[in-house]
């Protein structure tokens, strides 16, 4: 069976992953038909929640998750299963989650933070939807379709059979009804008189009820939705009269005493307007001025309102005068207080005195002051025997300014009361929308009453908050609490009917009311298949959660539909995933115009015609340690073993073309607008519904309230459209697998016209659909364009239009519409123009009209879905890392060279030009088009235009595809693929192109993971297979380069595209400093193999070439190349299988030993040989004795930019310390290499960072190969012992490395302390940071040996025995703090002088210092020196800082693994967002992009990943 598996990835700081395409989406799982043998029991679904390895919430950290682990067991929100995060460093964390029912669900993290202390994320929803089945049949949320019934007017029981089948008739599948229950003296639907009983008026018992809406509904194959009224009950209800703690009174809600008091007083008011002397029957605006200014002077006035604001004067000031000789210790004022200042002193005051925690609207004159502590504030002002005439007199002013707002507040308030008092009485009585209630009487009072007055059976009166609405509000407010004033500013648009209830926090608050409620809820869920939520928004939260949760407790299937005036998408996202609505109820009659009716149309339509489908591409681990199974997952078009994966979505709809409390089109368009309202509604890809009455052309909105008639069972109006335009969305769901991702729509409007186009993306079939609206009588005339369905064949199935047939008789007995008829008329013409189908609309036409067409693209059916998007794995078997190459990759020098200058990578018009020219640069170009689905991107546009592209994806591979038959073999498939697409119709080319080029590219991708052979990489993470697919993306083939001179070989590209070509691409530092991370960490043994040879046949002077050009052309001018050269072997050795035997291997040396320069055709070239070992002694003891020479061919030819000085090289030990020294201030020959280039500046010729001396991370290259070659020597595989010195002398290579082991601290260490500085050579003169290690020794110019850089870290990974633990480790944290950037490690100590972040090559100014980017490495951070310094960071941290960097088994501690994660998260960044799939070479200040860094460098990524290759090899950290 397939696994029915979601992928729910989170963030390094355990949020879910976004994917960004949808604002304010939530989170629901699909909504699928169980597979047929699934039973009650069975896991839904198993949800993989998955951390990135070492992600920041790991450390400690607990997975909380309030799904229940067995089926049997009882949810409970506030009950979470613990699931440890057991986290490595490279493989990500998965933990599985059996889900068995639906519901609302959630999570968060408990981990312990970067300072030590637990934290917690926040709580995130996700939401497993109901399963709605009919007779067993499934019934997708898309194929919903409801009819909205007021219960009381379907009429006695006898009636139910007959109507329920006329609904049924109609297509619908879902009734949804209006409460059930017992109805209050409003006799409205949703004023429940007792919610625990079923209407008597129509069932003698609740089991007669249940029964009956069972099987009446049943027999006709209805599901069922009921309203849940959870926020208020009929004010006549006599269960709230025993439990009025269950509503607001001023005893349960004391801050609504003023607001009774004023709606009492208003009451009176209205009884006694005659006496008065005051309009009774309100005609004119004139009334109502009349009225408000009355309201003024008999109720405000009177009422003294200001009362509850304020503190009360007299009695404060009496009350200090009566303890003015108590004890009272005077208040130490703070010193920065202005006591001359009267509001700063009164604030003082009312913060130290007020004896509540803030200023409070209760009963009258609530507000108080502590008057001991008013005193000791007072007392403090004045010396003692001040008059206390004059203290009082200060009192009272500090109280006067206390109340200065307070009164401001009170104006404010009593301008709201008579504002909205003034416009409820016009709406009431006035306004043409309004009820126009009459005449003041004492049933239809001036206006609405917002208390509910009774006495309970021991005579207490009280009176309890009406229910209602507010403009605006917001929605987590409950605006009868003390955070709102609503009921006293009459805010409230009130129900008289509906006394609102009041939970509190919890149960204990208000247990009448709680369990009275859950026992309702539990009822409606046993008995109905779904609820509707009334007045949703207004439902606290808190109450929501535990009603619904106790709903589901009975029906876990329970489908939860709401309307939400919460105001904003960001309010409706917190209902629908804390409450797990199922849809949101939306509304076409809310359209004020065709154009809005459009875009709702088009917002519930579903996804657009040729929609992308999505792939996980590079954004995804591929799990590659076996061949992939075939239909692992549900709903996958991937090969891929990735689950489908779990992603933020709009909330889905439920698109109604009117509800039971809006307006009917009669009202507010035209009666034959009925039609084409209901068609559009009905081709959307949502929930759909209508209310009883709107198929029959009810002429006005009933009142549910007044309305005392019973439905009319007819043959009027559009039932029988209805029945098809059902019939049709039904057939939709039952050809489609999945509904809501098979289904697309295309809108387009014009004018009166709007028209949708429905297709099905895998077969190939769809419909399409004219309306013709009318939004008034008097539209005028129009004729739609020629609707145009490229490659499709149309057929009509029917149109009709919409006549009136007569005029609206009002019947006293049942509800009737007004006479109308469908009528058919002829269909629009179909014409071919070609392949093309034209639909052409003419006059007869008419508003009001429908026309309904089935349609079908030939051949575009699920077996070209099925063909293009297998085989492509199968296909790639045969495919090697070189073919991988050119498959994947190839950048414009690349590219050019392997097609003789004729190709390049594809440019897309008003795009760009592609990165790369193979796969990866369509990924690269695609990726975010298709997971953001923008089919305006202009890559879409392009491929609608033509099939260039397609002939370039496969025609491109040609000049490999003949030299390789793995990659013929793929080609094949491709080609197959990109042919068979050449069918479809333009508008659904990018939707293939993109699957088959995705396909291909996973397949490709997927290929090299699985080629390098290591389960490290196959199982790592996404970026730990990107670092490793850059290997792929270096090293390539190439015609106008090689690692020889004589023969073509794969080499490594420093940088693309900066160094991919020519004698640009390969060179001996960058090489080798990459070399372990992009050949030997992925298995590539023999590309690293050839790349050791290669570059030791050009052994001269005791050096590697700083330039190889393939040997032809090489250039010496690195000193550094040869011990990263000699540090490669020492790694090739260790690692490789067999590794040493390289040490015998026999390379051809390309010049002479006298090192005599000489062309490669010499005769002399590659006249004789030597071995690797032989090479790597001859490196030490060439240094030993000293190098020294001139540059061949030196002068501008060579080097433009270097004075002649520079090209005169000079190499030696200083035997006194056995440190290699070399270099002058007038070359660079270290990786530190930008040559002054700016006459301008005078720059030219004077290196920016000469680096001249010993060189630290040269000492440390040193060291090691010492260590190497003795080592090598005690087992007998490295037979020479001594060097010799300038003078003859000889040393032994034990006795060197003894000696330098000896003297570098000495000579490198800065120490923290002045008082150690004897033990070190230290000039204190010039140290500007303490506590680091040098960057040289002795140096042409002393200050630069004091220069805190990131090579110290290189000396540190190669010999970590030169470094005292502690003082490395030291030495590290600060360079943590100062030196490292979020991506890169600055090159410079920001607080040196010379320190210059910001590298633009371009630059040709005067500045010394940065013209012509001098200052490239000056401070710019570069990228692969973080490698590096995560290496030492780690071995140091390990080695000194145990308790927190081990664990129990002496392995690195989730501590370090997640201090190592942080410090990566740049990287994951950049990468992720990098246009040539790679990290780049540097970067400016803090990260930011520098537009003149190679984009993709192979060091950035190779030393990263030596970093990974340190922990999955080091024997030490696995406590080998």
């Amino acid at each position: 069976m397939t696994k029915r598996t979601i992928l729910f990835r989170l963030s390094n700081t355990g949020q879910p992953v976004d994917n960004g395409a949808v604002k304010n989406g939530v989170l629901i799982l699909p909504s699928l038909a169980l597979p047929k043998e699934f039973s009650h029991g069975d896991e839904l679904f198993e949800l993989q929640f998955q951390l990135t390895a070492a992600s920041a919430v790991s450390k400690n950290g607990v997975l909380h998750v309030n799904v229940p682990k067995e089926y049997n067991t009882q949810f409970d929100r506030n009950t979470y299963v613990k699931y440890p995060i057991d986290s490595s460093f490279h493989n990500d964390v998965t933990i599985p989650v059996s889900i068995h029912k639906p519901g609302a669900y959630n999570y968060y993290i408990e981990y312990t933070d970067s300072d030590g202390k637990t934290a917690s994320t926040d709580k995130f929803y996700f939401t497993v939807p109901p399963n709605l089945n009919i007779n067993g049949e499934f019934v997708a949320f898309n194929a919903v379709n409801i009819e909205t019934v007021v219960s009381k007017w379907v009429g006695p029981l006898a009636n139910w059979d007959d109507f329920f089948a006329n609904v049924a008739k109609k297509g619908y599948n879902m009734i949804h009804f209006t409460p059930l229950q017992e109805r209050g003296e409003s006799q409205s639907p949703y004023s429940i008189y007792d919610q625990l009983r079923f209407d008597p008026e129509i069932f003698d018992s609740n089991d007669q009820a249940a029964k009956t809406v069972s099987s009446v509904l049943g027999k006709h194959g209805l599901l069922s939705l009921t309203d849940v009224v959870w926020n208020h009950t009929a004010n006549n209800s006599a269960w709230i009269r025993d439990a009025p703690d269950a509503g607001y009174n001023a005893e349960t809600a004391p801050h609504l005493t003023s607001a009774i008091e004023l709606d009492e007083a208003l009451l009176k008011f209205s009884e006694d307007l005659e006496s008065l002397g005051l309009p009774t029957d309100i005609k004119s605006e004139g009334d109502i001025k009349t009225l408000v200014e009355a309201i003024s002077v008999h109720v405000l006035e009177k009422l003294e309102l200001w009362q509850y604001y304020v503190f009360n004067r007299s009695v404060i000031l009496d009350e200090l005068e009566q303890q003015q000789n108590s004890k009272v210790s005077p208040v130490e004022i703070p010193g920065d207080l202005n006591t001359n200042d009267l509001k700063a002193l009164a604030d003082y005051t009312l913060s130290i005195a007020n004896q509540n925690e803030k200023v409070i609207l209760r009963e009258r004159f609530a507000n108080k002051l502590d008057i001991s502590k008013f005193l000791g504030i007072l007392y403090s002002l004045y010396s003692e025997g001040t008059d206390f005439g004059t203290i009082k007199d200060r009192a009272g002013k500090i109280i006067d300014e206390i109340n200065a707002p307070l009164y401001k507040t009170f104006d404010d308030d009593v301008k709201a009361i008579k504002d909205q008092l003034s416009g409820r009485i016009k709406f009431l009585r006035l306004e043409s929308n309004g009820p126009k209630w009459g005449p003041v009487t004492k049933k239809a009072p001036l206006t609405e009453p917002y208390f509910t007055r009774f006495e309970d059976a021991q005579g207490k009166k009280w009176a309890l908050a009406n229910n209602g609405w507010i403009w605006g509000g917001n929605p987590l407010v409950d605006f009868a609490s003390d955070q709102s004033k609503a009921y006293l500013r009459r805010e409230v648009i009130v129900w008289g009917d509906c006394i609102k209830l009041r939970y509190g926090e919890k149960r204990e608050d208000s247990p009448t009311l709680w369990d009275r409620m859950i026992e309702y809820t539990k009822q409606c869920a046993s008995l109905f298949n779904g609820f509707r939520i009334d007045n949703c928004h207004s439902t606290p939260l808190h109450v929501g959660e535990v009603l619904l949760d106790a709903a589901r407790s009975v029906n876990p299937d329970l489908y939860v539909v709401a309307e939400l005036f919460s105001g904003s998408e960001e309010m409706d996202k917190i209902f629908v995933e804390r409450l797990a609505i199922n849809s949101l109820i939306r509304e076409a009659m809310q359209a004020w115009s065709v154009a809005e009716l459009s875009t709702l149309v088009h917002k519930h339509g579903g996804r657009p015609i040729g929609s992308l489908t999505w792939l996980p591409l590079d954004d995804f681990a591929y799990p590659a340690t076996n061949e992939p199974k075939k239909a692992s997952y549900i709903d996958s078009y991937t090969e891929l073993e990735i689950p489908k994966t779990l992603t933020s979505q709009a909330p889905h709809a439920l698109f109604m073309d009117c509800t039971h409390d809006n307006e009917t089109p009669n009202q507010k368009r035209t009666p034959e607008d009925t039609l084409p309202n209901a068609a559009l509604v009905a081709f959307c890809s949502s929930a759909v519904g209508s209310v009883y009455g709107y198929d029959e052309i009810y002429p006005a909105l009933l009142d549910v309230v007044g309305e005392k008639r019973q439905y009319a069972l007819s043959d009027n109006g559009i039932g029988e459209v209805k029945q098809k335009l059902n019939q049709i969305r039904a057939d939709l769901a039952a050809e489609s697998v999945d509904i809501s991702r098979d289904h697309e729509m295309y809108i387009h409007h014009e004018g009166q016209y709007i028209t949708i186009q429905r297709h099905n993306s895998r077969t190939g079939k769809g419909w399409f659909l004219v309306a013709r609206t009318k939004f008034n009588k008097d539209v005028g005339d129009q004729i739609l364009s020629p609707c145009v369905l490229g490659g499709t064949k149309v057929k009509s199935e029917f149109a009709y239009t919409l006549k009136v047939t007569g005029e609206y008789k009002h019947d006293d007995k049942y509800i009737t519409g007004i006479p109308a008829k469908v009528e058919v008329i002829p269909s629009p013409e179909i014409k071919y123009d070609g392949d093309d189908a034209i639909i052409q609309v003419d006059q007869t036409f008419t508003p009001g009209s429908i026309a309904v067409f089935s349609t079908e693209i030939p051949k575009v059916d699920a077996s070209l879905d099925k063909f293009v998007k297998e085989g492509a794995i199968e296909a790639s078997q045969d495919l090697d890392l070189y073919d991988l190459n050119a498959l994947l990759y190839r950048c414009e020098p690349e590219e050019r060279d392997a097609s003789g200058g004729s190709d390049g990578p594809y440019n897309i018009p008003k795009w760009g030009t592609l990165t790369y020219a193979g796969l990866e640069g369509w990924n690269l170009a695609l990726k975010h088009v298709i997971w953001e689905n923008n089919l305006g991107h202009p890559i879409c546009d392009h491929l609608r235009e033509g099939e260039w592209a397609l002939d370039s994806v496969v025609n491109r591979l040609d000049k490999y595809a003949k030299n390789s038959k793995g990659l013929a073999k793929f080609q094949e498939w491709l080609r197959a693929r990109i042919d068979a697409i050449r069918i479809v119709p333009y508008f659904l080319r990018p939707h293939y192109f993109a699957l088959v080029v995705g396909i291909a590219y996973e397949a490709a991708r997927f290929r090299a993971l699985r080629n390098f052979d290591v389960k490290q990489i196959q199982a790592g993470t996404n970026f730990v297979q990107k670092l490793a697919l850059t290997s792929i993306q270096m090293v390539g083939r190439m015609n106008n380069t090689s690692l020889k001179a004589t023969e073509q070989s794969p080499c490594i590209a420093a940088g693309l595209p900066h160094f991919s070509n020519d004698y640009m691409r390969c060179w001996g530092r960058d090489v080798f400093i990459s070399f372990r991370g992009l050949l030997l960490v992925p298995g590539r043994f023999e590309d690293a193999k050839q790349h050791i040879l290669g570059f030791a046949q050009t052994l001269k002077h005791g050096l590697i070439p700083n330039l190889l050009d393939a040997g032809r052309n090489p250039r010496y001018n690195a000193r550094d190349a040869a011990w990263f050269f000699l540090f490669a072997i020492q790694d090739y050795v260790k690692n490789a299988p067999n590794g040493i035997d390289i040490l015998d291997e026999k390379v051809k040396r390309r010049f002479p030993l006298d090192d005599t320069y000489i062309p490669y055709d010499d005769e002399r070239a590659f006249s004789y040989e030597t071995s690797i070992r032989d090479v790597i002694y001859e490196i030490l003891a060439r240094h030993a004795k000293g190098i020294k020479y001139r540059e061949a061919n030196a002068g501008p030819n060579l080097d433009s930019q270097m004075t002649d000085e520079g090209f005169n090289v000079e190499v030696y030990v200083d035997w006194n310390t056995g440190l290699v020294h070399g270099g002058s201030q007038y070359n660079c020959g270290t990786w530190m290499d930008k040559m002054g280039e700016s006459s301008k500046a005078n720059s030219k010729g004077v290196p920016g960072t000469p680096r001249d001396g010993a060189a630290i991370e040269l000492q440390g290259l040193l060291k090691g190969t010492l260590r190497f070659v003795n080592e090598l020597n005690a087992e007998g595989k490295f037979e020479y012992t001594e060097v010799e010195k300038p003078d003859g002398d000889k040393i032994s290579l034990k006795e060197w490395e003894q000696l330098l082991q000896d003297n570098f601290e000495k000579h490198f260490y800065v120490p923290t302390e002045v008082s150690e500085d004897d033990q070190y050579e230290v000039d204190p003169s010039i140290v500007n940071r303490r506590g680091i290690y040098k960057d040289l020794y002795r140096s042409g110019k002393p200050y630069e040996d004091y220069q805190l850089r990131a090579n110290f870290p290189i000396a540190m990974v190669a010999a970590p025995e030169l470094f005292t633990p502690s003082k490395a480790l030291g030495a590290l944290q600060l360079a943590d703090k100062v030196i490292r950037g979020p991506v890169g490690m600055r090159t410079l100590d920001p607080s040196d002088y010379n320190y210059r972040p910001y590298y633009n090559n371009g630059e040709d100014s005067e500045d010394f210092a940065t013209s012509k980017g001098r200052n490239y490495h000056q401070g710019p951070e570069w990228v692969w020196c973080t490698g590096y310094f995560l290496r030492a960071f780690l071995y140091f941290n390990y080695l000194q800082n145990k308790s927190v960097s081990q664990n129990k088994e002496g392995e690195p501690s989730i501590e370090i693994l997640t201090a190592l994660n942080d410090r990566l998260q740049g990287h994951i960044k950049w990468i992720n967002e990098s246009p040539w799939a790679g990290l780049t070479e540097l970067t400016n200040k803090d990260g930011a992009f520098c537009g003149d860094s190679s984009p993709s460098q192979a060091w950035s990524t190779g030393c990263l990943l030596d970093l990974y290759y340190d922990l999955w090899t080091n024997k030490e950290y696995h406590n080998a």
